[in-house]
């Protein structure tokens, strides 16, 4: 087997300039190919959001009040997170789990020490859906509501927790999917919105 270079005055071109570097040859032959993207295709969240279920959210690093949450997510066009079926919960409290003890406020408060629980639009709380654990480290009132590691803890408002956000997912527009739909076939709407 003869070595395609047996110099590197046989890699210079007829101008005088390397053709190619060895350093960048074996770059070519070694090069791992790019990570598949995982993003669905149809999703109807902007980037940087969860699709879960007719809902997006957001989970954000920042640590805010419960107050400071919900102007948060307002100005972020959506509410904080309001959990009212199963599937809601399963999804919230399989995002809850961090190795930092990183908790995260709900829509969920007490307007009125003592009196029912309701979430930010009003709607009373199902407590047949979770349960609240009572917080008995804080000494000062316990009317928000935060998740931690797949739990629900009663917290004081004024705390800092990480904001979870959630908006009414948009449509998907099958125009930017390049693909005209009358070409497509039944089965082909699964493939074409599944993984990039």
């Amino acid at each position: 087997m003869q070595a395609k270079y047996s110099s590197t005055r046989d890699m210079l071109g007829d101008d005088g300039d390397t053709t190619m570097s060895l350093h960048s040859q074996a770059s070519a032959t070694t090069r791992r190919p790019e990570p598949r993207r995982t993003a669905h295709r149809c999703s109807p969240c902007t980037e940087q959001w969860k699709w879960h279920g007719d809902k997006c959210y957001q989970f954000y690093k920042d640590s805010k009040s419960w107050e400071d949450c919900k102007y948060f997510c307002l100005s972020e066009n959506s509410t904080m997170l309001k959990i009212n079926k199963q599937e809601d919960l399963d999804f919230a409290l399989s995002q809850s789990y961090s190795e930092f003890f990183y908790s995260y406020w709900t829509g969920l408060l007490r307007p009125d020490s003592g009196k029912a629980w309701l979430w930010m639009d009003g709607t009373p709380f199902a407590s047949e859906l979770f349960h609240i654990i009572i917080d008995v480290t804080s000494p000062r009132s316990r009317d928000c509501v935060a998740i931690l590691n797949g739990m629900i803890f009663s917290k004081d408002c004024q705390e800092l927790k990480r904001c979870v956000c959630e908006r009414r997912a948009g449509m998907v527009k099958t125009e930017s999917l390049h693909f005209p739909p009358e070409t497509l076939g039944e089965g082909d709407w699964f493939s074409l919105c599944n993984y990039k």
